[in-house]
């Protein structure tokens, strides 16, 4: 079986979209795992990446109004520069990216109910937790098994729509005392570091809106309705991720010097109103987070059907259930979340492994956008429609993740440095033994939705023009 053709419209590649930017999740996610390293200059940060996110999506909706598939930004690498190399590690790197996120993801919940918890003078009984964790995992991965359309239409949709609601009611909630300019100011007493770390994280958030490419060959129309989607996700998404960060800095009711020690202020904040409020928070923000697991997962298990049909994986990622939807893809997705999840706590601890795969996460995600980014004015140079605007901002967007990234790798720890370079090692024997004797980012779909090799299609393309 084969997954499914034109069923999903405007709304569904939203929802997509959505999901993965998570803006209440990512805001007791990676925002909280940014204020570890940025303090109240988070605010600042974030903004960054959000003007950062915005050149991203520009850059990435040059690829997805000109060409649609399942593989999503390493088919937009090959398609640039026509290196199955570069392709391969761009896919891997996505594939990495998103199941460490998952896994951030389910520690985040972890500590949120463990706060919650403490918060009511309780200690949360072991099992709880055990249970929170394998729910995590285990949720997400169920249910993208079910139709695509289904599932984005009435599953991820209107939860994610509705915590973007929850964020701008806070923020107006935080202007009591006024709006604080100076938290739109980066502290001079932190690293060019940490201020980069703290960027890469947000950023791996608020341009999750990207996440929307995976359902290309599932889209009616797939070069106008995935961008719509993406655009729509970053305006509702990104906006509303800002002022919720914003207003986890304003309304914190100690001294600003301890926001950074605290592992999750959200919740602190939101039981000052009272325990219904601050369990609403929590029950919000941990379906936010399971609803990012969910876009995450989808993408992920289309870069492994997708790198399977194109001979660059093994053939059993093909095997699909009959919602259309890839089996054994999606099982290994969350296998490999499962092994980071417990691996990382086991090894360094609830805590640290939260700030740790975040980071790693971040430099993965960043790492891709790199890629992508570079090679717009080459596709644009092939396809014979090299404008001005297909240099600038694409170079501008990527000029600023180069910047994050490098930091962040120069920055880092022995713990990021042994994970990063595990997948490295991972990705070369993948392609020595497989990856190389196939054609990874070769295939798109054309507007009938139907699968074709993408330097047939272009040639059709260029010579319609």
């Amino acid at each position: 079986m084969t997954l499914a053709k034109s069923v999903l419209s405007f709304k569904e590649n939203y929802g997509q979209a959505m999901a993965v930017t998570a803006p209440l999740g990512s805001v007791v996610s990676t925002s909280t795992a940014a204020i570890v390293y940025a303090g109240t200059s988070v605010v600042f940060t974030t903004l960054l990446s959000l003007l950062a996110s915005a050149l991203w999506i520009y850059t990435l909706t040059r690829y997805s109004r000109k060409i649609a598939s399942a593989g999503g930004f390493y088919t937009y690498s090959f398609s640039a520069w026509r290196s199955k190399k570069l392709s391969f590690a761009e896919a891997l790197t996505e594939l990495f990216a998103y199941s460490m996120l998952n896994g951030v993801n389910a520690i985040t919940n972890y500590l949120l109910v463990d706060i919650a918890f403490s918060i009511e003078g309780r200690s949360m009984p072991l099992w709880i937790g055990i249970v929170v964790i394998i729910g995590s995992v285990l949720y997400p991965t169920l249910i993208s098994l079910t139709h695509i359309k289904k599932l984005m239409s009435y599953v991820v949709t209107m939860s994610a729509t509705a915590e973007a609601v929850l964020l701008i009611v806070l923020f107006i909630i935080s202007l009591h005392n006024g709006f604080h300019f100076n938290y739109m100011i980066p502290s001079k007493n932190l690293s060019m570091g940490d201020i980069a770390t703290a960027f890469v994280l947000t950023t791996v958030s608020i341009s999750g809106a990207g996440a929307a490419t995976y359902l290309g060959e599932e889209t009616k129309d797939p070069t106008k309705n995935v961008a719509k989607g993406m655009w729509l996700a970053l305006i509702i998404g990104g906006i509303s991720m800002f002022l919720g960060t914003y207003a986890l800095v304003a309304l914190w009711n100690g001294s600003l010097s301890t926001l950074s020690n605290s592992p999750q202020p959200l919740l602190y904040e939101t039981v000052t109103y009272g325990s219904i409020t601050m369990f609403i928070a929590l029950v919000m923000s941990m379906n936010s987070l399971l609803s990012s697991n969910i876009g995450t997962t989808i993408g992920a298990a289309r870069v492994l059907y997708n790198l399977a049909r194109e001979k660059a994986a093994p053939k059993f990622f093909l095997k699909t259930n009959k919602e259309g939807e890839p089996l054994l893809a999606t099982i290994t997705v969350a296998s490999i979340t499962a092994i980071v999840t417990v691996v990382s706590i086991f090894t360094l601890g609830i805590a640290l492994a939260f700030t740790e795969v975040s980071s790693v996460t971040g430099i993965l995600w960043l790492l891709g956008r790199v890629f992508d980014g570079v090679g717009v004015p080459v596709f644009y140079w092939r396809i014979r429609e090299l404008n001005v605007s297909s240099i600038i901002v694409p170079l501008v967007a990527t000029s600023i993740n180069v910047w994050g990234d490098f930091t962040s790798i120069i920055s880092m720890d022995v713990n990021q440095a042994i994970i990063l370079t595990s997948i490295a090692i991972i990705t070369v024997i993948w392609y020595l033994k497989k990856a190389r004797f196939g054609t990874p980012g070769r295939l798109v779909v054309d507007e009938k939705n139907e699968v074709i090799d993408v330097e047939e299609y272009l040639k059709k393309k260029v010579s319609a023009t």
